[in-house]
């Protein structure tokens, strides 16, 4: 069944998706680029986000984020998708700064959108879905765990031109845990 939370939240998905598509057009200027946050650029933290190695690597982001709201467009809220996209963002981008120094240039939108996938997965929690909750949970965090002990699937390197950030997968998880203990106290705090 679907509720009033399915037009806003496919909206803010639209707005979000059009937004990559022409944040690509200016990829160079915005990608997380070391050098440049380091002379003051602060917002490429959050804008490389944004952009993408390639039109492929784009896609696969896309695909996801669609995913992610057919999967949770009646428990997320389009405020807590907008909260949680900006903060994820931020997360992702100063883990990358702050603990891996041996990035120095950054594309894409996968660590964000793994943690809004385990917002997603909380929200569904709160509602008692436990089958989605818990299996988009179990999902997300194996699938970390694998690319953290096996490295990221050279599959998906050779297709997005790039090495796959594992680390920021990661961010992305421990920053939608911020997120979720935020929901869980809002949650309890309405009953």
């Amino acid at each position: 069944m679907m509720t009033k939370s399915l037009k806003p939240l496919i909206l803010g998905i639209f707005i979000l998706s059009f937004t990559l598509l022409i944040a690509q057009f200016f990829r160079n200027d915005l990608a997380f680029q070391r050098t440049s946050i380091d002379l003051g650029q602060w917002w490429l933290i959050i804008s490389g986000n944004l952009v993408h190695s390639n039109y492929p690597h784009l896609l696969l982001n896309l695909a996801g984020l669609w995913i992610f709201g057919f999967v949770f467009f009646d428990s997320v809220s389009l405020k807590t998708f907008s909260i949680a996209t900006l903060f994820l963002s931020a997360f992702v981008g100063l883990g990358l700064y702050f603990l891996d120094p041996d990035i120095h240039k950054y594309y894409g939108f996968s660590g964000a959108l793994y943690g809004l996938f385990l917002v997603g997965a909380t929200t569904s929690f709160l509602m008692k879905d436990w089958l989605t909750g818990g299996s988009v949970a179990l999902f997300i965090i194996g699938k970390i765990i694998w690319d953290l002990i096996y490295g990221g699937s050279s599959s998906s390197a050779e297709l997005i031109g790039i090495p796959v950030a594992v680390h920021a997968h990661l961010y992305g998880a421990i920053g939608a845990i911020f997120i979720s203990l935020g929901l869980y106290l809002k949650h309890t705090k309405k009953k």
